[in-house]
């Protein structure tokens, strides 16, 4: 049996710094130098003309509701909002569309499956912090199967109802879905 890869992990300045731009040209290993291109200044090589876009991550989650209306949360056991609660989501991998990595994100996170083909466009958020811009999507959707089990990077997954959430829910693009959700529900 092979050994597992080992886990990447980074500093926060780490994380950070990776956002700020490369250092040297992917193409062609030329030290990049910071000049106005397109109305901003980006990193930019002065050899083959290469220009850095530092593009926003995007993400997607879903808000995953059983048939008597109670949505499915995680605690997280990772940082960053270690210990708070959250809808299942992450980040999309290539080649799959939002709403397949939020029904993907949900199985691996909870062991509960959620069919993208139903899901509904809950909104969509950007956010910034120390790992740089993102996008979150955001659906809600209906759980079609699965029995619980946590992922790696999740502590405990639990049903709640619209008057029994927890308080110490991360993320503003959760705090404000689940605020709608209440809404529409009562």
């Amino acid at each position: 049996m092979a050994n597992p890869s080992p886990k990447v992990t980074l500093t926060t300045e780490e994380a950070a710094s990776l956002r700020r731009g490369f250092k040297y040209c992917p193409r062609c290993r030329t030290e990049l130098v910071d000049r106005e291109v397109y109305g901003r200044v980006r990193r930019f090589c002065p050899n083959c003309r290469f220009v850095q876009f530092i593009d926003p991550k995007v993400g997607a989650a879903v808000l995953a509701l059983t048939g008597d209306n109670r949505v499915l949360l995680v605690k997280r056991a990772v940082d960053p909002a270690r210990g708070d609660w959250c809808l299942p989501g992450g980040f999309m991998e290539i080649g799959e569309t939002p709403q397949q990595a939020a029904a993907r994100e949900c199985l691996e996170e909870t062991g509960f499956s959620v069919d993208p083909e139903t899901m509904k466009l809950v909104d969509v958020f950007y956010y910034e912090d120390y790992r740089g811009s993102g996008v979150l999507i955001m659906y809600q959707g209906q759980i079609t199967g699965g029995t619980a089990a946590p992922g790696d990077d999740v502590s405990e997954v639990r049903f709640f109802g619209p008057d029994s959430l927890p308080e110490n829910i991360a993320f503003a693009s959760n705090i404000e879905a689940l605020r709608r959700w209440q809404t529409e529900t009562g």
